[in-house]
């Protein structure tokens, strides 16, 4: 069976490795602002796995800009939490995806299961 991207419920589980660059900016429960680097390096509608040096903790707030394959521009994704913390690795769900940013992550996400599926 067939995985159909405009199904929200079943892409949002499916994770994709990626090697994609990220910024971000948070905030901590205390009001303490941060900025930070990493990598993405796996990709869900619903959130992401990212590796960075940065001091993140759980129940931060983050805004994420990613470089998304074949574009000039940043993505952004404006909230973001952090759900748990693993040495450098870092879990995020995002919470708010407005219409744009949901079609751009789509599209990057059956680009990336088309080429898997094409190098099989």
């Amino acid at each position: 069976m067939k995985k159909r991207f405009e199904c929200r419920g079943k892409i949002g589980s499916v994770r994709f490795e990626v090697n994609m660059d990220v910024e971000f900016s948070g905030q901590n429960p205390d009001g303490r602002a941060f900025e930070g680097i990493g990598v993405i390096r796996n990709l869900a509608m619903r959130g992401a796995l990212i590796e960075t040096y940065a001091q993140v903790k759980v129940e931060d707030q983050l805004q994420l800009f990613l470089t998304l394959p074949n574009r000039a521009d940043l993505l952004g994704i404006p909230a973001v939490a952090v759900r748990w913390v693993r040495g450098h690795q870092v879990g995020v769900e995002f919470l708010k995806v407005d219409t744009e940013t949901f079609r751009q992550l789509i599209t990057c996400l059956s680009g990336i299961h088309n080429a898997a599926r094409g190098a099989k």
